[in-house]
This record gives structure tokens, C-alpha cells and sequence, in this order.
């Protein structure tokens, strides 16, 4: 992921320390710069212990230092990171509504997504 790729660079253990792409792009939104991390409060986003060995790696971090306009731009690409991966749950449910109400046989037999598929290449 690209936001993994760019962070990496100011702070390259995070990437190794959350491994799901949508709780990074979260961090990175509360957070920002690396040196905030000390004082971020990530709990409504990671485990207690995870959140400690977050915080721990930030602090002996051997990442370099980027710019304030870099961070800007690498959280806006989390927001859309974020606002894409909301908007394709969100579809994700209304495929699976419309599959129940339109062939609910389908279905059940093969899934929304397979079943979809079939009814768009008949």
C-alpha cells in the first residue's frame, strides 16, 4: 500500500508492528508525525500491548525525518484510504440486499458476489 510505502520512510517499524491496512491509515490520521506517538491515545485502535510496542518503536525509531507537507499529503491519502474502504463495505451491504431480495436462491447457492456475477454475464 502506498501509504505504507511513503510512512515507512519516517517510520518504518509501524508498518511491521499493524499489519491491517485500515487500522495503519487510522494511526497515521490520529497521529501524524512520529513523535506524537508518545502521547496518543490509540486505544479505541489497538490493543493495549500493541499500543505500548507502538509507542516503545517510535521512540528508537531509526526512520528519517520528512517534511510537514509530506505528512499532509500522506494523510490525505489515508482519508481517502479510509473513505474508499467505508464506501466498498457500504456497497459490499447493499449487494448482499438487493442479491436476498432479487434471488435469494442464488444466493444462498454460490454468494452475493458470485451470484451477481452470473446474473450480469446472463
Amino acid at each position: 500500500m502506498r501509504c505504507r510505502e511513503w510512512y515507512g520512510w519516517h517510520f518504518p517499524e509501524l508498518g511491521k508492528i499493524i499489519s491491517d491496512n485500515l487500522t495503519y491509515c487510522k494511526c497515521l490520521q490520529k497521529v501524524g508525525d512520529r513523535k506524537n506517538y508518545a502521547s496518543a491515545q490509540l486505544s479505541e485502535l489497538l490493543p493495549e500491548e500493541v499500543e505500548a510496542e507502538v509507542k516503545a518503536a517510535a521512540e528508537i525509531s531509526m526512520g528519517t525525518e520528512v517534511s510537514e507537507e509530506d505528512i499532509c499529503n500522506i494523510l490525505h491519502l489515508c482519508t481517502q484510504v479510509i473513505e474508499i474502504s467505508e464506501y466498498r463495505t457500504q456497497l459490499y451491504e447493499y449487494l448482499q440486499n438487493r442479491m436476498m431480495a432479487i434471488a435469494p436462491n442464488v444466493t444462498v447457492m454460490v454468494g452475493e458476489l458470485v451470484g451477481a456475477r452470473l446474473i450480469a454475464h446472463a
